[in-house]
């Protein structure tokens, strides 16, 4: 009897410590993804408040450049997404999983949509009512980045794994 208690502990424990080890590794694969993608993001609105994707398609190679450099933030985030659907997230990390989803679908759809609008407009009040509108989304993408950290702070909690308070 007391050999099948001892065999339960030990399994429970393992089962535990195994379960503590996949929340651990998810939550460092998503995160790296997910700051890839605020680092993209990032450099992308800095070259865009640089006026570097103020191009003239007059300038062929230049306006097809930028095009395509914009077009390739949101495939890339996509890329990313899809990395992310494909983890199967635990019970306790579901509500982070679905908001980081929430974050590179927002970028990759709206973000970068405005962004190849901005790109492919010519008129220079037309890019200023655009470039507040990418204003405007970069700060609501920020909220949905400080909601993903609130998140995983509450999944690492859940888990076990000490975690600092979002900043």
């Amino acid at each position: 009897m007391r050999i099948i208690i001892l065999t339960l502990i030990i399994s429970t424990f393992a089962l535990t410590s195994c379960g503590g080890n996949l929340d651990f590794g998810y939550n460092e694969k998503i995160a790296g993804l997910f700051y890839s993608c605020k680092e993209k993001l990032d450099e992308s609105y800095n070259k865009l408040l640089e006026g570097e994707y103020d191009a003239d398609k007059t300038d062929e190679l230049s306006y097809e450049m930028k095009l395509k450099e914009v077009q390739a933030l949101s495939s890339y985030v996509k890329g990313i997404k899809s990395e992310v659907n494909a983890l199967k997230p635990s019970e306790a990390a579901t509500g982070f999983h679905l908001t980081t989803i929430a974050y590179m679908t927002r970028i990759a759809d709206g973000y970068g949509t405005l962004l190849v609008k901005y790109v492919d407009e010519q008129k220079k009040g037309a890019r200023q009512a655009l470039l507040r509108d990418i204003t405007d989304e970069k700060a609501k993408i920020a909220v949905l980045a400080d909601t993903c950290l609130e998140k995983q702070v509450e999944f690492l909690n859940k888990v076990g794994i000490k975690a600092a308070a979002a900043q």
